[in-house]
């Protein structure tokens, strides 16, 4: 069966926010072989299934309990999606090995889809990390920043 963009933007949208928003992984729209080609803290982070996708949401939703997603621009086309999008959460068990520091996060990024069948194949995210650590305090902001 062939799927359009507007299928594919709907089955990535389903998983995102599901996994992001509830803590669940819909292993139904992953490929058996799925690769998420994501870094995070400087480590790529890359398996085949649902293994890697388990690791980066449970580590977020771990930190940030109450995390939120909601996708801010959708681009799709044949097997392709890109969403920019919004992560929200309070920081009330600490993220990324760092001690919880209480403060509402507001992390963004985008990740490219490549779907086959009907199902994720593979994931590419980029996330604004440095914004991430300034939040929290392990960085410091630029000069001049309020």
């Amino acid at each position: 069966m062939s799927y359009s963009a507007e299928q594919n933007n709907a089955i990535c949208v389903e998983f995102f926010e599901t996994a992001w928003n509830t803590g669940v992984i819909r292993e139904d729209l992953l490929s058996e072989d799925a690769i998420d080609h994501s870094q995070v803290g400087g480590k790529t982070v890359s398996e085949p299934g649902s293994g890697s996708f388990k690791h980066i949401v449970g580590m977020f939703r771990g930190g940030m309990p109450d995390a939120a997603i909601s996708i801010e621009d959708a681009i799709f086309a044949a097997d392709k999606v890109v969403h920019r999008w919004r992560l929200n959460g309070t920081d009330t068990q600490g993220i990324m090995g760092m001690p919880p520091s209480g403060k509402h996060i507001s992390m963004t990024g985008t990740t490219t889809v490549r779907l086959a069948d009907g199902k994720i194949a593979e994931r590419w995210a980029n996330v604004d990390e440095l914004g991430l650590l300034q939040q929290l305090g392990v960085v410091p902001p630029p000069p001049g920043a309020h």
